[in-house]
């Protein structure tokens, strides 16, 4: 199997995280799909610091003017007024 996507590697860690939460595995078991997804969790770390580079090369590179402003996501359920 090729490398994963970071889709599958989320897919995946929350596989892994069902498993430890819901069953009642062996030691050497739980051990091992907890180093998997410490595995997955420092490789999908490394592809989001990856992109976030690219994508503040690819904003710097742009045209002066432009201007970055922060926002807040609202909470679930909050209108705007």
């Amino acid at each position: 199997m090729g490398e994963m996507t970071f889709k599958e590697m989320m897919q995946r860690l929350d596989e892994i995280t069902s498993t430890l939460e819901k069953e009642d595995l062996e030691l050497e078991e739980g051990l091992h799909l907890f180093e998997e997804g410490v595995g997955l969790i420092r490789e999908a770390r490394k592809r989001l610091n990856t992109a976030s580079s690219k994508v503040e090369k690819l904003i710097g590179s742009m045209e002066e003017g432009l201007e970055t402003v922060e926002f807040e996501l609202e909470a679930a359920g909050e209108t705007e007024e």
